[in-house]
Order: C-alpha cells, then structure tokens, then sequence
C-alpha cells in the first residue's frame, strides 16, 4: 500500500472541491448550456461523434493542470459536454448541463488515482 503525503492530499482534496464548485458555477451561469447547444449542433446529422479519451495522458494533464490552477478553459468544456452523452442508441439525445456535471464527476472519480499521483498525493 502506497503512503500517502497528507499535505498533498489536502491540497488535492482542496483543489477539486474548488474546481467542481467552479463547473457548478458556469452551469449556474449559462456556459454549459451556450457549450452543450454548441456541440449539439456540430453533431447535428452526424452519425458518428467525438468525445476525449480521458485516459489518455493528454486529458488527464489538462484536466490535472486545470483543477490545480482552478481553470476552465473552453477546450475542457467542450470536452466534458461530448464526453456526457456520448450514446449511439439514442442520438436524438442531446447534452444536458445536468448531464454535464455529472460527467465531470464520473471523470473525476474515474481519474482519480492518475491526478493524485500528479499531485504527489502518493510517496
């Protein structure tokens, strides 16, 4: 078993209380809703959509770098948007802001040990 840097781990825990306040704050505001109309209309017709692999080292940085710095920049957004109704067997579906913030929670957890390491959470 891992040890574990309880400072590190207070400022990751800190950090992603703050970031997911943030998300929930833009969803309040109305940025969520502009991004999932966006994207619904770039998916119009299509029958094949494009969502971010969060596993990928590249998500995981931005999204690590972003809750650390408390930022939200379009790109991760967008990418949280496609990522929340991705479904083939219902494509009248569109992206909901609800569905949205949830996603981000699901990322969250699911990525949860790859962005405690970047954190340093464990020794």
């Amino acid at each position: 078993m891992p040890h574990i840097d309880e400072d590190k781990r207070r400022e990751w825990l800190r950090a992603l209380r703050r970031f997911k306040y943030g998300i929930k704050v833009r969803a309040k505001l109305g940025v969520l809703q502009t991004i999932c109309e966006q994207v619904a209309a770039q998916r119009k017709g299509k029958q094949r959509w494009d969502a971010p692999q969060w596993d990928h080292d590249r998500w995981v940085t931005l999204l690590y770098t972003c809750i650390k710095d408390n930022q939200f920049p379009p790109e991760l957004l967008e990418g949280f948007v496609k990522t929340a109704e991705v479904t083939f067997l219902n494509p009248r579906k569109q992206p909901t802001v609800e569905g949205t913030v949830e996603v981000v929670n699901e990322i969250c957890r699911e990525e949860s040990k790859p962005l405690r390491q970047k954190f340093g959470v464990f020794l």
